[in-house]
């Protein structure tokens, strides 16, 4: 339904994998950290954690068997870094199996899951931190300064928004261009709307949390969209330690239809296909 302009394409940037890297920094969880600077963390997560497999096993897989396996690390990725029990995180996997890859899991496999999950990173100090907190002053900060005030009553719900709150919010200020009072560089979507869409050389259509779908005209596509890739692409401090999200970036003509764009660990370079 959304389709570029003449002579211009659809470009959508977003940040790759983000809460997951504030969860591994806020954790201080190695292994994580580890993966994510690596390699492919859902793969990781589906491949050795859930399904024990080696290399030499994962390879011998099918295509569908591999994406499958990585989508269930994906979304026991999400649902155990923010205190989602096995039995819930089914009941949101089974509701949508009805959509590729048409992935669904038992109670008991979901238990399974999760506890295999826990035995790989271990995050559940991290929690205790966060209930320390939060039982202090009923607040907790973001690395980039902003205060939150928790008004549940105390118990299980609390925890969990207040687990999940740290990194979705950080990953926000992040993206939209929050200035690190460490670093003090300045980027994200406040940027790109200063320099690319104040002057009339793009438009943002839309944004979503950590990503943004833009229009851009197909006669500088590659030099705009460095220009977007650096400003998304800046550092930021969490417990103390410096790190940098990468960003992926699509490209097409139909929002349905964007292809990725090669990523060069340390230099990006992109390569526009269509």
């Amino acid at each position: 339904m959304i389709v570029a302009p003449k002579d211009h394409l659809l470009v959508n940037f977003d940040l790759a994998q983000a809460e997951s890297w504030l969860v591994a920094y806020l954790a201080n969880e190695p292994t994580m950290k580890h993966v994510l600077q690596c390699g492919d963390f859902h793969r990781e997560t589906g491949q050795k954690a859930l399904f024990g497999l080696t290399d030499e096993a994962w390879d011998a897989l099918d295509k569908d068997q591999r994406k499958t396996m990585r989508y269930t690390g994906k979304r026991y990725n999400h649902a155990s870094a923010y205190r989602m029990g096995p039995t819930r995180a089914a009941e949101i996997i089974n509701k949508d199996s009805d959509q590729p890859p048409y992935v669904t899991v038992t109670v008991a496999e979901s238990k399974v899951f999760y506890s295999k999950w826990h035995e790989y990173y271990h995050i559940k100090g991290w929690w205790q931190e966060i209930e320390y907190e939060l039982s202090k002053t009923r607040t907790l900060t973001t690395p980039y300064g902003y205060v939150r005030y928790f008004l549940q009553p105390w118990g299980e719900e609390l925890f969990k928004a207040a687990t999940a709150h740290v990194p979705q919010s950080t990953v926000a200020e992040h993206f939209n261009g929050a200035v690190h009072p460490e670093l003090g560089i300045r980027g994200g979507l406040v940027e790109v709307d200063r320099l690319l869409v104040g002057p009339g050389h793009i438009r943002i259509i839309n944004q979503s949390h950590d990503s943004i779908l833009s229009i851009v005209p197909r006669s500088c596509a590659r030099e705009i969209c460095e220009q977007i890739h650096k400003l998304l692409l800046r550092p930021l401090i969490c417990n103390g330690e410096e790190f940098t999200i990468p960003v992926d970036c699509e490209v097409g003509e139909r929002w349905g239809e964007l292809e990725e764009q090669k990523r060069n660990v340390g230099e990006y370079e992109i390569k526009f296909t269509c």
